[in-house]
């Protein structure tokens, strides 16, 4: 098992599934049209626009960039804290959750460091995930982990 809690197969899978995530979202040319397209669809999801608390983050590299989206949270009046500011799980209506690959049924994988699969089992049962990505990190299928949290909805460009 590796300090995921993944076995050494499951472990394997997902650094290789990283490894060709990575490569296909850097290789998107217009990834900022397609950010604010998925930010076009996710500021007209009923959980978003009934939200008074967001959690976002802040686009490291080639993640979907959540500028426009958070300075749309800010303008309609919403809450919108980031990981770093130290959020406590019981706080936000609405979780945006990064990742390098989706499946449309809610899995995800991150970036190794399961800072999201920590934090997400203390959410209130209220709460929704939406996982956000570019349509190049949808998968069939995830390799999955026994810590792997699953989200509530997959929004893609």
């Amino acid at each position: 098992m590796d300090a995921g809690g993944d076995d050494a197969a499951t472990a394997a899978a997902k650094r290789s599934l990283r490894r060709e995530a990575r490569e296909r979202r850097k290789a998107l040319t217009d990834r900022h049209e397609r950010s604010a397209r998925l930010t076009r669809t996710l500021i007209a999801h009923p959980a978003v626009i009934d939200a008074d608390r967001v959690m976002a983050y802040s686009a490291m590299g080639s993640e979907v960039d959540t500028a426009m989206f958070v300075a749309w949270c800010i303008e309609h009046g919403k809450a919108v804290l980031m990981p770093e500011d130290g959020v406590d799980p019981s706080w936000p209506d609405v979780v945006i959750v990064p990742g390098l690959a989706f499946t449309l049924d809610g899995h995800r994988c991150g970036q190794g460091g399961g800072w999201y699969d920590r934090f997400l089992p203390g959410i209130r049962a209220d709460c929704v995930t939406i996982g956000v990505g570019f349509r190049v990190q949808l998968v069939d299928e995830l390799p999955i982990g026994p810590f792997d949290q699953s989200l509530d909805i997959v929004l893609t460009d």
